[in-house]
């Protein structure tokens, strides 16, 4: 299964809604461009599932309809197991950001948390899952996917919030202490770390 996160909607790309609540909208195979600007229009939290044979080719026809953006970005550990996030206009986050042409994700997301964090003294330990998010802006929907990557660092350097990308504060937190800040961030993220 595929989650793409839109504000308070939830779409899910699945060859099985079993296990899913009851109430939901289902689609099969596609959705249809009116039947999602109705989606949008709905203030209500609403659950959309796509049944579809295979979840990543139902993503790709569904991307079709957006502008999309290929952002990387870490899951970052130091040596006492705590996890590096940021705060950025009001909420918790993951360091992470829009890749460069010919990029790859990887580089990308070394060069995003070293950017974001001031911590450059990066190893990949492995590739996570993806997370999909759809916003709006100046009047555009746009689906961004990032590609996640577990990290470690051994640097012990002082911790530089990028103020230019309204990063107040970098701060590492200790398990609870995540827990307690994830009621104060996006569903992709608590959704992202609940995976690893």
């Amino acid at each position: 299964m595929i989650k793409i996160f839109a504000g308070n909607k939830t779409f899910h790309f699945t060859n099985n809604a079993d296990g899913l609540s009851e109430d939901v909208i289902k689609f099969e195979n596609s959705i249809h461009k009116d039947e999602l600007k109705k989606i949008f229009s709905d203030s209500k939290s609403i659950e959309i599932v796509c049944l579809c044979h295979n979840a990543e080719s139902g993503v790709r026809e569904f991307a079709k309809m957006f502008r999309n953006i290929d952002a990387a970005g870490g899951v970052v550990y130091n040596h006492e197991k705590k996890l590096l996030l940021i705060h950025r206009l009001g909420k918790w986050d993951l360091p992470k950001g829009k890749m460069e042409d010919g990029e790859s994700p990887e580089t990308s997301a070394m060069r995003e948390v070293c950017e974001e964090t001031g911590v450059c003294n990066l190893e990949i330990i492995k590739p996570l899952r993806d997370t999909f998010h759809i916003y709006q802006q100046n009047g555009e929907y746009i689906l961004k996917r990032t590609y996640w990557f577990e990290m470690i660092t051994s640097s012990a350097t002082n911790l530089l919030p990028q103020t230019e990308e309204n990063i107040t504060e970098v701060k590492w937190m200790t398990k609870e202490e995540v827990n307690a800040a994830m009621q104060f961030s996006y569903e992709s993220i608590r959704y992202l770390l609940s995976q690893t």
